[in-house]
């Protein structure tokens, strides 16, 4: 968008796929651009149905005007369209493997060595985001470029974990009854300013995917596909839901869906009850 649009005020339209009006969007895509090379018209999840695709939709990918460019943005591939001459771009998360690959790769491209250990504990605290990992990988470059090698110490030291991976630690350490370990985790996230709500809403998320991958008879794939994860999460998941009985990790999950509904019904305040919350699963 930002590449072909100059003046987005003038040329760009943004539709939403499930409920727009099908005579605009269309009038859209023939419209000329202005003070512009091309004109964009950007649709978010667009599932047409296969027939609807062969009437004024077709015309359009045959025969695009000069200058229209069409954008689709799908949370969900769609195979109606596997069959038109359309550019696809996939944008799921890359295997660790592949990132650590580019994160030695960039590394050693400026001079700098990193093995494969230390790599991925950049890519884990990152969760496998690529824009995060790329930052990282970067601000980690300048840090260590004098000494000409990043360790694991650096990345401990200097890269901030995502929230979901701190919700893992936490839930490892009181799997592990390391309960010190646990509160100075949440502790440290509230001193971040992240709100105790979203942290709660974090911990039940987790526990909700340990009781599922603990009592599930479907494979890592499956599971990833359900929760829109990735395989390698599923793996760790699994690793983890061996630290509880099953029965534990069903009432830790009652208990969370019981402590929001107090939230939202104004028994309880946000952050009184999600330490209240932490409290009552490392008890049981």
């Amino acid at each position: 968008k930002d590449t072909l649009v100059s003046e987005p005020m003038l040329n760009l339209a943004t539709f939403d796929g499930q409920d727009m009006d099908e005579n605009q969007f269309f009038a859209s895509l023939y419209q000329y651009p202005f003070m512009s090379e091309y004109r964009v018209t950007l649709v978010r999840e667009y599932y047409p149905k296969a027939e609807a695709i062969k009437g004024r939709l077709k015309e359009f990918i045959d025969n695009p005007p000069s200058g229209e460019a069409l954008i689709i943005l799908n949370e969900k591939p769609h195979d109606a369209f596997k069959k038109y001459d359309i550019c696809h771009v996939e944008c799921k998360k890359a295997d660790l493997s592949l990132i650590v690959r580019w994160i030695k790769a960039k590394c050693g491209s400026n001079g700098v060595a990193i093995d494969g250990e230390t790599a991925s504990l950049i890519a884990e605290y990152c969760l496998l985001d690529m824009t995060r990992i790329s930052q990282e990988t970067e601000k980690l470059i300048h840090y260590s470029f004098d000494k000409k090698v990043i360790e694991k110490e650096d990345v401990e030291a200097n890269v901030y974990k995502d929230n979901e991976i701190k919700i893992y630690e936490m839930t490892e350490a009181i799997g592990k009854k390391k309960f010190d370990k646990a509160l100075s985790i949440i502790s440290e996230m509230i001193n971040k300013n992240e709100p105790p709500n979203r942290i709660l809403t974090s911990i039940y998320n987790y526990f909700r995917r340990l009781l599922f991958v603990s009592i599930s008879d479907l494979g890592n794939a499956e599971i990833a596909e359900l929760f829109s994860i990735k395989e390698y999460a599923v793996k760790m998941a699994k690793e983890q839901a061996k630290l509880f009985k099953k029965v534990s990790l069903k009432k830790a999950v009652d208990l969370l869906i019981e402590t929001d509904y107090k939230i939202k019904a104004g028994y309880l305040s946000q952050e009184s009850s999600m330490w209240l919350a932490i409290f009552k699963i490392m008890t049981e």
